[in-house]
């Protein structure tokens, strides 16, 4: 019975912890490569022209599960107008919702005046991406989800 005892107790000692158990988050700088791979991927789906110096990538500061401080990127690119910027947008979409991201159709007005059709998604290898099309120009932007990494030292 004693050695029973002993053996159980030695089990319960030897069972992982949640924290033992837990997977090391992934860096900054892999979320933002997924990221970026999703953005690039959705620009050349779009069919859209996508002018190449109007893009920008910057670190922002996050709290990781476990709450510690991390980064995560925000990749934005411009582009050309379409023709109809709705169907564009729609089709973007379909994509996004075909690749298991839950998205969200709204549209508005821009300071020119043109409507503009926006998609926004989430899931996948992005924290977020919102797609806009206006007959005026095009836009992208991604969000990473949150690597370890500081911010300030990726900027």
């Amino acid at each position: 019975m004693l050695l029973a005892a002993l053996v159980l107790a030695g089990c319960a000692a030897a069972s992982p912890t949640k924290e033992d158990t837990m997977e090391p988050a992934p860096t900054a700088e892999h979320q933002r490569r997924l990221a970026a791979a999703y953005v690039e991927e959705t620009m050349h789906r779009s069919g859209i022209d996508w002018d190449a110096p109007q893009s920008q990538e910057y670190p922002q500061a996050c709290s990781l599960p476990d709450g510690s401080a991390g980064a995560m990127y925000n990749i934005v690119r411009t582009g050309a107008g379409v023709r109809d910027p709705e169907a564009v947008t729609k089709s973007v979409g379909k994509r996004w919702a075909a690749d298991g991201l839950t998205v969200e159709y709204s549209s508005d007005k821009m300071t020119s005046g043109a409507d503009r059709y926006l998609v926004n998604g989430s899931g996948g290898d992005v924290e977020r991406i919102q797609f806009g099309a206006a007959t005026t120009k095009s836009s992208l932007g991604g969000v990473s989800k949150c690597g370890t990494g500081n911010a300030a030292d990726l900027g």
